[in-house]
């Protein structure tokens, strides 16, 4: 029988993973509905809501259901133009136990994010006077 501590761990993750469904939820609508800025808003407070998740997931050893998290993360990340934090996510998802199609899916996902984050580096590397820094 679950001790009350693990019992309450497991209500307050079921109540932030039903929270992160409806932002999901509720960005993709704004979006639809062409509401922007609002989805916008929408989008990184799901981002944050499944980070969360993820992590707690994680302590739980459900490492599965953490990776799903991560990949809708990302997906927020990709969202609001946040490609490199979409990366970081990816790679962490990639580092656990997947199925053949789910991690192909993934590693696509993964080469676009990085894609489109590699334009966002160069401008900084030409920003930092005096230091010469290689971009790939």
């Amino acid at each position: 029988m679950p001790r009350p501590d693990e019992r309450q761990s497991e209500k307050e993750l079921e109540k932030l993973l039903g929270e992160a469904s409806w932002l999901l939820s509720h960005a993709e609508a704004l979006a639809d509905y062409g509401r922007q800025r609002e989805a916008t808003t929408e989008w990184a407070r799901a981002a944050n809501c499944e980070e969360e998740a993820a992590c707690l997931l994680d302590a739980a050893g459900r490492e599965d259901e953490a990776v799903v998290h991560r990949v809708s993360a990302a997906s927020c990340r990709e969202h609001l133009g946040e490609y490199a934090r979409a990366v970081t996510l990816l790679r962490a998802a990639l580092s656990g136990h997947l199925t053949g199609d789910y991690e192909r899916s993934i590693q696509r996902q993964l080469a676009a994010c990085l894609k489109l984050a590699r334009p966002a580096r160069a401008p900084l590397a030409a920003q930092t006077p005096g230091h010469a820094v290689a971009v790939a």
